[in-house]
């Protein structure tokens, strides 16, 4: 990321290659004897909270922006961490999903 001053103006400007690599270093396969490990990155973008919902919008390692939904079905004790990592949960969801199609029809990014 690079910021330039601009008379008042802060512009900032972002490198895609920088975050390409921070998404790569956090997503990995480790096996170990009879024990495997998967780690996942995404960069998340925005968080919009409209209780009892929440809209996470982030980018995966191929560069493609998402949105997914979730929703607090206990409005009366509504958790902004709990309903966040429910959203969380259906990204990294969709992201499976993406690579498991992806290898099956022969079409990896």
């Amino acid at each position: 990321m690079a910021k330039y001053k601009v008379g008042d103006r802060l512009i900032i400007v972002n490198d895609p290659t920088e975050e390409k690599q921070r998404l790569g270093e956090l997503t990995k396969l480790n096996i170990e004897d009879d024990y495997a490990q998967i780690s996942w990155g995404i960069k998340i973008l925005q968080v919009e909270y409209d209780k009892p919902n929440v809209t996470l919008t982030y980018r995966n390692i191929n560069g493609e922006k998402n949105k997914v939904f979730a929703e607090c079905k206990d409005i009366a004790n509504f958790d902004k961490e709990k309903v966040l990592e429910k959203a969380l949960l259906k990204a990294f969801q969709n992201e499976i999903i993406d690579i498991s199609v992806g290898k099956n029809t022969g079409f990896v990014k």
